[in-house]
């Protein structure tokens, strides 16, 4: 008889701890597949968020642009001082004032570009159906150059040197600067290149012109406004010009 009990218990206590294994294994699985579905709703809506913010840019070469948000405003984006394009502004250059104005617009445009092209600032900018790519150039040591390209379906299509400041020629004037603006809405590029020296506050303009940026991609010269050419050749002769 007390064997028959034993072997009784034994069965029931084996019952049991059958079954509350079983009801854990249960809720183990119950709780598995409530986190996963979680992870999942989560993650969707990760991709469907960051698809409305960030438009990709698909890396098909070296002449295609890197993949990054693309900014469709102005925000944090440099174009330049809108002045240039202001009516009678190349001719409020003229006589002693000329130096001081250009040497604070540099100042300026050294400042704003001295943080460029860093994880901050974006680069790459939406307009129309065109995109546009503003890069930093190092070219020695601290000295760099801003470049302005153009994509269309995602191909380069043109470029311009959009700022840059040498300041130490070999002869005088030593300075060499070019200081561009885009107007943003109309697609177009207002420039002015100069040479100029500290010694004696002197300004030889180069040129002054405008450019459009065309619905090709293509930049092209709209209207000049002025060119000295013989300044133009020592532009050759101290290797400024862009390629």
């Amino acid at each position: 008889m007390k064997k028959t009990i034993l072997l009784l218990t034994i069965l029931l206590l084996t019952i049991l701890l059958l079954t509350i294994l079983l009801l854990t294994i249960l809720l183990l699985t119950i709780l598995l597949l409530i986190s996963c579905k979680e992870e999942t709703t989560k993650s969707k809506s990760n991709e469907i968020q960051n698809a409305l913010i960030n438009e990709k840019v698909h890396i098909v070469n070296s002449d295609s642009l890197i993949s990054k948000p693309v900014l469709k405003s102005e925000e944090n984006i440099f174009f330049g001082d809108s002045i240039l394009a202001k009516k009678n502004y190349f001719e409020n250059l003229n006589g002693n004032k000329g130096y001081q104005r250009l040497k604070n617009q540099n100042d300026s445009y050294q400042s704003k570009y001295s943080n460029f092209g860093n994880n901050v600032t974006p680069e790459i900018i939406s307009i129309g159906h065109l995109k546009l790519k503003f890069e930093k150039q190092f070219l020695e040591g601290k000295k760099y150059r801003i470049i302005l390209y153009t994509f269309l379906d995602d191909k380069k299509k043109d470029s311009l040197e959009f700022y840059r400041n040498v300041s130490d020629l070999k002869n005088e004037p030593s300075n060499y600067t070019s200081l561009s603006y885009l107007n943003f809405k109309d697609k177009k590029i207002w420039q002015i290149k100069y040479f100029s020296s500290p010694i004696d506050n002197y300004v030889g303009f180069i040129l002054y012109n405008k450019n459009t940026i065309k619905e090709n991609g293509k930049i092209e010269i709209d209207s000049i406004y002025y060119l000295d050419e013989s300044l133009d050749v020592e532009m050759e002769k101290n290797k400024l010009y862009f390629n």
